[in-house]
């Protein structure tokens, strides 16, 4: 899977900021502004992506309590790389995307 398939995650990852996590599941706070940046249409481009037997389970947004929650394959998935992917750090960001996107693809 090419990473800028996942490019949207880049731009969420500016108005997000973890709430909750364990192996398996993130939980996101985001801001109003990710409402007015990122239109519900183009998460809906990560449905290809998830599946319930799949590395990337499900997602769920909440607008009411400002949260979205991601559930995964821990085994596949290291949280350390979610972990990077929402941070501080713009270039280890990157690097999880990468990262993330290797695991994602068909060859994987």
């Amino acid at each position: 899977m090419p990473v800028e398939s996942l490019g949207d995650l880049l731009t969420l990852r500016r108005f997000v900021e973890v709430a909750h996590h364990i192996p398996g599941r993130l939980r996101l706070r985001f801001s109003s502004k990710l409402v007015a940046s990122l239109s519900q249409g183009k998460l809906r481009q990560l449905d290809a992506y998830c599946s319930p037997e799949g590395y990337l389970r499900r997602y769920q947004i909440n607008s009411e309590t400002g949260s979205i929650v991601l559930e995964y394959d821990a085994a596949a998935i290291r949280p350390q790389i979610l972990n990077q992917l929402f941070g501080q750090d713009g270039e280890q960001a990157q690097h999880a995307l990468a990262q993330l996107a290797a695991i994602l693809s068909p060859s994987h």
